[in-house]
């Protein structure tokens, strides 16, 4: 009986709901079962396999103050709905894909039991804003909306999730807030071509810098709407860093007082936003012995998982990793790719992957690294040693969509994940933002 608690009250729920005279009960109305005199224990989890969102019970003996109670799948926390001392009720959380270890932690007391949930992914890939082939920029809602060169993404906090800032920095410059919140597209700003954009810790501020020449630096804050604000007393100029384009080069590392700045010829450098001071880390000879090129669209995302930079560069047709050891010294080395090949081959990332042109990368919070094979037309993932495919089709570029690996892209660009681990895509001669969930 006690297991039907729950379903009881969610009928409830909608019953009320219905009747315009009646109070919606906000609270789940149950016995406690709990027994003091007994060591908290968890007996069973139903159901034992399951994807996403959907309902889960743990029997054991618990109090019955949730606030006491967390559940864990492998490492991510669950919802608890309610607790009647002998039932908890949940809702399973996002996890790894395969078996998880259940754990109960009640106040100081943890609690391992010999439990596993077989965790089962979904996966989604559809078309957030723009349609596919059509350059004309239209702001509007997101069915409406056109874009025409998404080369840089970056999420920020919105009321419900996250938002997305669109950079088109390429054939037109524009920089465009894509509103998930109130389902439209609006042209916050045109500062000229730049790269970026770099999204503070906060989530609410972030950065762009001008693509070439004099670069001057622009932020924008939510709680001033995203209006422009130049970051004054402070030009890169030439002669400081170099004459490449910024493209995707931008970003932040542990905290947003330093921003970091990377051209497509092999120059890093490093802005203190506070002191207005710039100091160059990395020249074009600082590479781990490999010609990078002149490419000027290259990609360069700091990973908290890690604790370095990741950096692409299409001309080297590979992934640097960009580390700072005890004494201040930077060091870029080879991680993956550097091999020539006329397809995307997948495998161990330096002895066999071909990536054709990497653009933009991103890391989860599992540390799985993706991004995107622009001349491949595909996503792909790192982890581990291994490279494998994620969506798209190797070699064939088209406005394919469907499921991940049906679909298809044409020289996809930037990516940037969210904070719930989804990614969005500048789906780049498509013209459009595509959304790609992994569950």
């Amino acid at each position: 009986m006690k297991k039907n608690l729950f379903y009881v009250f969610l009928i409830s729920l909608f019953f009320f709901a219905c009747n315009g005279n009646e109070e919606i009960k906000k609270t789940l109305e149950t016995g406690d079962y709990y027994v003091p005199s007994k060591p908290v224990s968890v007996t069973e989890l139903l159901p034992s396999w399951g994807q996403i969102d959907q309902d889960f019970i743990v029997r054991g003996n618990f109090p019955k103050d949730t606030a006491q109670i967390k559940v864990y799948f492998g490492t991510r926390r669950a919802v608890i709905l309610g607790c009647d001392g002998y039932e908890l009720y949940g809702m399973i959380p996002k996890q790894s894909p395969g078996y998880n270890q259940l754990s109960v932690v009640v106040g100081k007391d943890s609690i391992t039991p010999d439990i596993q949930f077989k965790y089962y992914q979904t996966q989604s890939l559809k078309t957030i804003v723009g349609k596919f082939g059509d350059d004309q920029y239209l702001e509007g809602s997101l069915d409406e909306a056109r874009i025409k060169n998404p080369t840089g993404l970056g999420t920020v906090e919105g009321k419900k999730g996250d938002n997305i800032i669109l950079v088109e920095g390429e054939w037109d410059s524009r920089i465009s807030l894509i509103s998930l919140d109130d389902n439209k597209m609006i042209k916050i700003a045109d500062v000229g071509w730049s790269g970026g954009p770099a999204v503070t810790s906060t989530r609410d501020k972030f950065y762009v810098i001008n693509r070439s020449g004099n670069r001057n630096i622009y932020s924008f804050s939510k709680n001033n709407g995203w209006t422009t604000t130049p970051v004054t007393d402070l030009t890169i100029t030439d002669d400081m860093l170099s004459s490449g384009s910024v493209v995707g080069g931008l970003s932040f590392a542990e905290d947003d007082r330093l921003l970091y700045v990377m051209t497509g010829d092999g120059y890093l450098g490093c802005i203190d936003l506070v002191d207005k001071t710039f100091t160059k880390v990395l020249g074009k000879n600082d590479w781990d012995g490999v010609n990078i090129g002149t490419d000027w669209s290259s990609y360069l995302m700091y990973s908290k998982y890690y604790k370095c930079f990741f950096a692409t560069f299409q001309g080297a047709n590979g992934i640097f990793k960009i580390t700072q050891d005890a004494e201040k010294k930077w060091k870029a080395e080879k991680f993956a790719g550097f091999n020539s090949g006329n397809n995307v081959i997948l495998g161990h990332r330096l002895n066999d992957a071909v990536l054709r042109n990497p653009a933009g990368v991103a890391v989860n919070q599992d540390g799985e690294i993706y991004f995107a094979s622009r001349s491949g037309h595909v996503i792909l993932k790192i982890k581990g040693d291994i490279v494998s495919l994620v969506a798209g089709t190797p070699g064939s570029y088209g406005a394919v969509t469907g499921a991940p690996l049906e679909s298809r892209f044409d020289q996809p660009r930037a990516i940037v994940t969210d904070f719930e681990d989804n990614f969005y895509i500048g789906d780049g001669s498509n013209r459009v933002i595509r959304k790609l969930t992994i569950e």
